[in-house]
């Protein structure tokens, strides 16, 4: 042990044990007193202040037990009275005073004879185990500075702080208690927690305090009621108080947040009430901040788009649509003097159909009069758009009948008689005449040219459909019978597939066996040197659109129905991307020969049914029309 030069105090009578025990603590390093009497004994320690004191239990006026007696009992000792003391004794001490000895505090015996080593080891255990009781106690008295310190802070804080036990029950509660619940923590103390909350909020409380108590720390909110009737609502978080690693019990601090409760739920209030307002308006309405990022989103909005407010609400509008819409959209939106009122353009939706809206776009202003954003509001225009197109269209059309059967009619009669002067002509060639193969040629140009003009006067004047059930396999058995060797002479492969529960469809026969006569033709036409082509129907409820010719979709119903859907797909020469929304136009064409009208009739036949009819086309990969059939009226 490092002694540090500490000193020693001997007290006793006999001159030669002073003179022996001071050369032993000498030897050892230690700095010695000696006295022959318990009263000299007892002013060395008051003058010297040794770090121990050796004491000689037999000597006259005042033996050990009196002098430790004096050392621990009398207040004039104080200062020293912690001073540790080794008492010589004698083995015949009787046990019931070394008994009393220690419990006054001696700290230790020894009994004579000794040897040096074994006082010296006893002198380094004392003084070794001095240290540690000095430092234990300058540690008790600052963890008491901390104890008082902190006692201080939770008494003065502002939240509520408690600590429970094992079993949930108060322990400590400091004063906040009485200004937010209005009650005596004296009336707590040991007593369950879950008693302080309120009915409807205890199990809360309980499940909580359980996962605490088993080591999880928790944030809840419950409530308390004060005891004039009114609630608080205070936002508790608790934890876990560990000793020895065991739980032993858990802290919580409580907030009072009912005025923020309180504010909350009248901004709640508040903001249901004006997104009912939003919500209820038949407008399509979004607002975007100043990052075009969407903010809301209302119900009439997804309506028109597809989509919900999930979905795009904290997205950037150019995610949403494509960034041409979105161009359109927000045009000057950045300039915050302008205004886009009362315009049109077409948006698309989640399915990718294109539907028109009439829209305005103004700035969006806070309380400081600074601009945080837009308020886009819009209207599907659509059907009116459609509407517009389809009037001028049937105009269009109208015009163009009237004078494609002017027309017809006007070259019917001269066709009529070129082709009987034709005919007359080659009966009166001889049959090796070569002149007769002209006049052949002559009378087969005019039937086609009859034939076109069958057509003309079809589309120019066409018939109402007469619409009956029918089944819709015995339609295409026709059309198959019809084209059958075609099909074989140009190895074309021929499939196709019914759903075993197909409706029957609500059409007229004869007009459907044109639609179907046309649509395998034009596969035909495509697959010269053969190829496949596939039919497949399947029932399918949905909604119907129309796709006008600049690939716009909208609604032409309010409500699902059920219809034949028909897939027709060839692997033949595809449509190029530059025709696709040119293919039912009237007299339009890409092949050497034809009318350009029979794409044109089937569309106006299938729109007649109140069907439909789309188109894909990759110029390499064939084409797929696809055609929705109705079921009922």
């Amino acid at each position: 042990m490092n002694n540090n030069k500490k000193t020693i105090l001997l007290v006793d009578d006999d001159p030669d044990m002073l003179e022996i025990g001071g050369i032993i603590v000498k030897r050892a390093g230690y700095g010695c007193i000696t006295v022959m009497s318990g009263e000299e004994g007892l002013s060395a320690l008051m003058g010297s202040k040794p770090d121990l004191v050796i004491l000689d239990y037999m000597m006259p006026n005042m033996n050990g037990f009196e002098f430790f007696q004096q050392l621990r009992q009398n207040s004039k000792y104080q200062i020293v009275r912690d001073t540790p003391v080794i008492l010589l004794t004698a083995a015949s001490e009787k046990e019931t005073e070394r008994q009393e000895l220690f419990e006054l505090g001696l700290s230790n015996f020894l009994l004579k004879p000794f040897g040096n080593r074994e006082l010296l080891n006893i002198i380094d255990n004392v003084l070794t185990q001095h240290e540690l009781l000095l430092k234990n106690k300058e540690l008790q008295e600052q963890v008491k500075r901390i104890e008082y310190k902190y006692r201080d802070l939770i008494e003065n804080a502002s939240d509520l702080i408690f600590t429970l036990d094992i079993d949930a029950k108060f322990v400590l509660i400091n004063r906040r208690i009485s200004t937010i619940c209005k009650q005596d923590r004296e009336d707590w103390i040991d007593k369950n927690f879950s008693d302080m909350i309120v009915v409807e909020d205890r199990q809360e409380a309980e499940m909580n305090v359980k996962k605490t108590l088993e080591g999880l720390s928790r944030i809840f909110e419950v409530r308390v009621k004060r005891e004039n009737g009114q609630y608080v609502y205070l936002s508790i978080n608790i934890n876990p108080i560990f000793e020895k690693g065991k739980i032993v019990g858990c802290v919580g601090i409580a907030r009072d947040i009912t005025e923020k409760k309180q504010l909350g739920q009248e901004i709640v209030e508040l903001k249901n009430f004006n997104e009912s307002i939003i919500q209820s308006i038949s407008s399509g309405l979004i607002t975007v901040n100043l990052d075009h990022k969407i903010t809301s989103f209302n119900s009439s909005a997804g309506e028109v788009l597809g989509y919900s407010e999930i979905e795009v609400i904290g997205k950037p509008l150019n995610e949403v649509f494509p960034m041409e819409d979105c161009e359109k959209l927000l045009s000057n939106i950045d300039d915050p003097d302008q205004e886009l009122l009362n315009r049109e353009m077409p948006l698309t939706t989640k399915e990718g159909n294109r539907v028109y809206i009439g829209f305005t776009v103004t700035p969006r202003i806070d309380t400081q009069d600074r601009r945080v954003g837009s308020i886009i509001s819009f209207k599907d225009i659509t059907q009116i758009k459609q509407m517009q197109v389809e009037v001028q269209r049937m105009d269009r059309l109208a015009s163009m009948g009237v004078l494609a059967s002017g027309i017809a009619h006007e070259i019917r009669n001269p066709l009529a008689g070129i082709k009987t002067i034709a005919q007359a002509l080659e009966e009166d060639l001889e049959p090796d005449d070569s002149r007769r193969e002209y006049v052949s040629r002559i009378v087969r140009q005019v039937n086609r040219m009859d034939d076109l003009l069958k057509t003309i006067f079809s589309y120019a004047k066409p018939r109402q459909p007469k619409r009956n059930l029918h089944r819709f396999p015995e339609i295409v058995q026709e059309v198959v019978a019809l084209l059958e060797n075609r099909m074989r002479s140009q190895s074309v492969k021929y499939s196709e597939t019914y759903h075993s529960e197909l409706p029957l469809v609500h059409v007229d026969f004869h007009q459907l066996e044109q639609v179907f006569v046309n649509l395998f033709l034009n596969a035909l036409d495509a697959m010269p040197k053969g190829g496949e082509l596939k039919l497949e129907a399947y029932p399918k409820v949905t909604t119907l659109r129309r796709v006008d010719r600049r690939g716009r979709s909208f609604p032409v119903q309010n409500k699902s129905s059920l219809y034949t859907e028909v897939c027709l797909t060839d692997t033949g020469e595809g449509i190029d991307s530059r025709d696709l929304n040119s293919i039912f136009n009237p007299f339009f064409t890409t092949k050497l020969q034809g009318s350009g009208l029979g794409l044109s009739i089937v569309y106006r036949i299938v729109a007649d049914h109140h069907g439909d009819i789309q188109v894909d086309s990759d110029a390499k990969n064939g084409t797929r029309f696809k055609l929705l059939l109705p079921t009922e009226e």
